[in-house]
């Protein structure tokens, strides 16, 4: 006869093994971006339930399943790398540079700015930098500077500041290509959170980028142990497979 806690087994171990796939995928992507300027490491969340009850047979069984929940990021900063470049800034403190793409408004931590040949001044992938009102900052020929506070001056003369602001926390951001943030609605339902201007403690360091807070060792040794986790479940998967496969097969026979 074909025990239920058999086949719960089944069920059990392939979702340990969806599990460890997703968490890999996260770890992988960590590790993929280790070079990624502004980049922030995410975790998987997983939520564990044990589920009780009787059966047809009036006997109590007991069913353990393993799901992912959300993925968390990690906020802490990453390490400011000195590069000279004026246009290359960092953000000390809590706070996002907000720039324009056709999808709508993105914000960064960090970015390497340029201006173009029309005196837009624009991120590293040609999208528009924001000034306090929403709008694309464009600036005079001439020796453009920025302040600790976001304000640009083009040959000493205030033209334009930076629109820099926050959003409520926990954060509710996931995180796209090129360093990029966008807002999303944490749970089905949830309105999307609204920006607003960031703390006064919030500083612009010029000349400098903001590194990946990412261990690349540590995330090595992460995604080896998550490989032998995957593996361990795989071999229990099997085994209870083989296991049933007797019962069926062969105990029938007899």
């Amino acid at each position: 006869m074909v025990s239920v806690a058999m086949v719960n087994g089944l069920y059990t171990s392939g979702n340990a093994m969806m599990l460890g796939l997703r968490q890999q995928e996260i770890t992988a992507n960590n590790m993929a971006n280790a070079q990624t300027p502004g980049f922030k490491i995410s975790r998987l969340v997983s939520r564990d339930t044990v589920q009780t009850g009787r059966d047809v047979d009036n006997y109590m069984r007991q069913r353990e399943l393993q799901s992912a929940d959300e993925v968390h990021v990690d906020w802490s900063n990453g390490p400011l790398v000195q590069t000279g470049n004026p246009l290359d800034l960092a953000l000390r403190g809590d706070g996002f540079l907000a720039i324009s793409t056709p999808e709508g408004d993105r914000y960064l931590r960090t970015a390497s700015l340029k201006t173009t040949d029309q005196g837009n001044l624009v991120d590293g992938t040609g999208s528009p930098v924001l000034d306090q009102s929403g709008q694309p900052i464009q600036l005079p020929s001439g020796k453009v500077a920025i302040g600790p506070d976001g304000q640009i001056t083009v040959d000493g003369k205030p033209v334009a500041t930076l629109k820099i602001v926050d959003f409520p926390k926990p954060y509710s951001l996931k995180q796209e290509g090129s360093g990029r943030w966008v807002p999303y609605a944490a749970n089905a339902g949830d309105p999307v959170p609204e920006s607003k201007p960031a703390s006064a403690n919030t500083a612009v360091e010029t000349g400098s980028l903001e590194g990946p807070n990412v261990n690349t060792v540590a995330e090595m040794v992460r995604m080896i142990s998550q490989f032998r986790d995957y593996e361990a479940d795989s071999k229990v998967l099997h085994s209870v497979d083989t296991t049933l496969d007797h019962a069926v097969n062969e105990v029938g026979k007899v």
